[in-house]
């Protein structure tokens, strides 16, 4: 005749029982270890491609600002470095230079250029309607700034729930030596035009 076990005294034997324990945790745990890991690392790509994206406009505007004169060959080149050093996560890449001067309390565009890549449209020139003044230095009369616009997507390598997102800086910089830089094409004056 079997005895029956009572409740607490089944209790007090499960309780010692720990054999299995480890597997189960593991198996419990592991799922909310891999979602915090790959989202981890999805959120870090973001961020160091768009950081990637502000360093890449700093060092064109850099380069720009150090042209006393500069033409389309010129601003074609540094596209194609910006193309180099964009990794192909960043897809739908765009750039646009512009040169800006101020006189009679009014900002002008002296010339704009811009490119892009993978099937997207170029950017439109800039114009003195869409000067993004709020961005802009205090400016002299008769000075200029070059005003360096890098656009781009990134693709996330791991679909974790971060979708692709656009990175868009803008850097201001002023020409290095030469107060109002001219394009040879574009617009040649080294003089920005009083009001009408």
């Amino acid at each position: 005749m079997k005895k029956q076990m009572s409740f607490r005294s089944f209790c007090n034997r499960v309780r010692g029982d720990d054999h299995g324990s480890i597997a189960m945790e593991f198996v419990i745990v592991m799922p909310f270890i891999l979602f915090l890991a790959t989202n981890g690392l999805a959120y870090w790509d973001a961020f160091q491609s768009n950081s990637r994206t502000a360093k890449i406009a700093y060092s064109i505007s850099d380069i720009v600002s150090r042209y006393e004169v500069i033409d389309t060959a010129d601003l074609n080149d540094l596209y194609g470095v910006q193309d180099k050093m964009l990794d192909a996560d960043l897809d739908r890449r765009s750039l646009r230079i512009s040169s800006i001067c101020f006189e009679d309390g009014v900002h002008r565009v002296l010339w704009s250029y811009s490119a892009s890549g993978n099937d997207i449209a170029t950017p439109l020139a800039l114009t003195d309607e869409q000067i993004p003044v709020d961005i802009l230095p205090v400016m002299a009369s008769q000075d200029s700034i070059i005003l360096t616009e890098v656009e781009t997507r990134w693709q996330p390598h791991l679909h974790v729930g971060v979708e692709s997102r656009t990175w868009r800086s803008e850097l201001v910089t002023k020409p290095r030596f030469v107060k109002i830089m001219p394009h040879t094409t574009l617009n040649p004056s080294n003089i920005c035009p009083s009001s009408p």
